[in-house]
């Protein structure tokens, strides 16, 4: 009978407590790098231009010091056809600005073959400060 009441009385605490937690927005606070060099700190839509940027330019299950959610996947287009590539750089690009909670929409607005081996994405992303344009560089051959 003990074990019962111990039981249920253990269930309604982790109830509780899942019911206290919530998800929280960082602050979007970071470095101003400019010429490689940090020169001050921004915060706001400066600093998701940034973040932005490096999620376009990060190569994601790369670098270790990233989570499986960060970067984009874009390398897996190399060696594909440029049909292929058109379609896929798309959802490619959504997923990995999606991953960061402030952003809320992206949108491609053109894919343009550039040359023999390169896609040019063009579009914008909307997050909790404000749209910010975006373009992103697809080469499909690995030289």
């Amino acid at each position: 009978m003990n074990d019962e009441l111990e039981e249920v009385e253990t269930e309604d605490v982790v109830d509780e407590v899942e019911d206290e937690v919530e998800e929280e927005t960082l602050p979007s606070l970071t470095y101003l790098v400019r010429n490689g060099r940090i020169v001050s700190t921004v915060d706001g839509q400066a600093a998701m231009v940034q973040a932005v940027d490096k999620i376009l330019k990060t190569e994601r299950f790369v670098f270790p010091i990233y989570d499986d959610q960060y970067g984009n996947d874009l390398g897996e287009l190399i060696g594909k056809d440029f049909d292929y590539a058109e379609v896929e750089v798309e959802r490619m690009l959504t997923e990995a600005l999606e991953a960061d909670d402030r952003v809320t929409d992206v949108t491609v607005d053109e894919i343009e073959q550039i040359n023999s081996t390169t896609l040019k994405a063009n579009g914008s992303c909307e997050t909790i400060f404000g749209t910010i344009p975006i373009e992103s560089e697809v080469t499909l051959n690995e030289s």
